[in-house]
């Protein structure tokens, strides 16, 4: 089937949605008419406990598609005055792809960009459009790659594709919010949303084909407006900039958390996150091998890897001369305005924590986890002395992890071989809180990996083999002169 045939028959059904709302309600009034005239009164009233419910929820469901308005959401609006010359790119691309701009255009924390409609009548009558820019595409994208974007979101709605698959496109949102108002315990109640969800599901599959194909066609669309590479490079980049995203969110902006902190400048990270040269090579595998992904018959969007395969497949366009340098530099204030955006979702509990610089953060959030590991390890009034004794006194496997589970026909020499690890381990990390509380370590941050623990000279090239032979040697004494020299233990009377 076409796609315009398909768009056609999904308009339909769109269409057919209100109707078979007023169906079904009218199909209740009329049972519930026929019961109280020709039957008695008690079926009508028993019939009515279910119909009424029904009908209300069903109604509900419809009326809130019109007085839906789209979700307020977070994120920062940028007028004209604000950004003029975001604004001048996006008027511009609109009309290169023969669309009219958004009315509002919102900065968002997310790796995504997106033009909606609020809209009336099953989305049949177009009320605003709203675009919205992923602060992370900002700040990680090259300039010819927001474009490409930008050009790609416009054209969902130029007039380049069917206009009826714009109506489908918006049509999915609308049966969506309409299916989440029918409920009900009952077996009636259940029976109706069974009947709309699969009308629903009829709808989808049919739309699902029409929604890929605009993808598709608004891909092309960004390529004529920026160029064929801008647009597959961006395709690429957005698969790195998900999961450098998602790997900074979880491992580098909550370090300090637990400490009461967040960092100062979550864009200025993630960007040294995405230009740390170590990391270089894991980015290339993933924008050379996007990450699988699993298809439904339902999907909207084509897999990753076939939208390029298709952009490929197309006569080359060439880009924008002037598109290599950074797309942030179209913002008057990049680092702020980013910063703002980025930080626009946090949760009430992330609004109360303290913002500091990177490195403080890491500093002051590895120390507090450190530090509070330790004291777990050394017990409830334990101190670095008392562990160091007990290895003198050859009970140092009562520092190894509690779990630690040796085989069961081990001897006592080969028990202390095999908590060996772990007490080098535990009284490394007892060891590390003790020499940051006397201040001559620290913990800076390291966009290569882990936080870098940084011990004052002498004592750093000193520690790891005074910790080796009081965890394999069981020879505390060159463990001890370190921390008393650096004030980390008590001079011993």
């Amino acid at each position: 089937m076409k796609t315009s045939w398909r768009a056609l028959v999904a308009v339909a059904l769109l269409a057919g949605f209100p109707a078979l709302v007023f169906l079904v309600v009218g199909g209740l009034a009329v049972a519930e008419y026929f019961f109280f005239v020709h039957h008695s009164g008690i079926l009508a009233i028993k019939l009515g406990i279910v119909a009424v419910p029904v009908s209300y929820a069903l109604l509900k469901a419809l009326f809130a598609i019109e007085r839906t308005r789209g979700d307020a959401g977070s994120g920062v609006p940028v007028t004209r005055a604000d950004e003029p010359a975001l604004w001048a790119l996006v008027e511009e691309l609109a009309a290169a792809v023969g669309t009219r701009p958004p009315d509002t255009i919102t900065l968002v924390s997310e790796v995504n960009a997106g033009v909606r409609e609020r809209t009336g009548w099953l989305g049949l009558r177009v009320r605003r459009r709203e675009m919205f820019i992923g602060a992370q595409l900002l700040a990680g994208l090259r300039h010819d790659q927001l474009c490409a974007l930008l050009g790609h979101e416009l054209g969902h709605y130029g007039n380049n594709d069917t206009r009826l698959a714009g109506l489908t496109y918006r049509g999915r949102r609308s049966i969506e919010r309409a299916l989440i108002g029918l409920g009900g315990d009952g077996w009636f109640e259940g029976l109706v949303r069974k009947l709309f969800v699969l009308y629903a599901k009829l709808y989808f599959a049919v739309s699902a084909a029409v929604c890929r194909r605009q993808e598709l066609a608004a891909d092309a669309a960004a390529a004529r407006v920026a160029g064929t590479s801008a647009m597959t490079s961006a395709l690429r980049e957005i698969e790195v900039l998900d999961v450098a995203w998602n790997f900074y969110f979880d491992r580098y902006v909550p370090i300090g958390w637990d400490a009461g902190y967040l960092p100062d400048r979550l864009a200025g990270g993630f960007q040294s996150l995405l230009a740390d040269e170590a990391r270089a090579e894991e980015f290339g595998r993933v924008r050379q091998h996007p990450p699988a992904e699993e298809i439904s018959r339902y999907d909207t969007h084509p897999p990753t890897a076939e939208r390029i395969a298709a952009l490929e497949a197309l006569p080359e366009i060439p880009g924008r001369p002037d598109g290599g340098h950074p797309a942030s530099e179209i913002l008057r204030d990049a680092a702020t305005t980013l910063e703002t955006a980025m930080a626009s979702d946090f949760s009430d509990k992330a609004k109360a924590k303290r913002r500091i610089g990177w490195d403080r953060l890491v500093d002051l959030g590895v120390r507090h986890s450190v530090t509070r590991t330790a004291a777990q390890i050394l017990g409830p009034g334990g101190t670095l002395a008392q562990a160091l004794d007990r290895i003198d006194a050859g009970r140092a496997v009562e520092l190894a992890d509690p779990e630690l589970d040796p085989p069961a026909s081990a001897g006592p020499r080969a028990r202390r071989e095999f908590a060996a690890p772990s007490v080098r381990e535990r009284l490394s990390t007892v060891v590390e809180a003790y020499l940051a509380e006397a201040e001559v370590a620290h913990w800076k941050v390291s966009w290569s990996g882990p936080p870098e623990f940084v011990v004052d000279e002498p004592y750093g090239s000193e520690l790891a083999p005074a910790l080796d032979a009081a965890s394999a040697e069981h020879d505390t004494a060159p463990l001890r002169r370190l921390l008393t020299a650096a004030g980390a233990l008590p001079v011993r009377s």
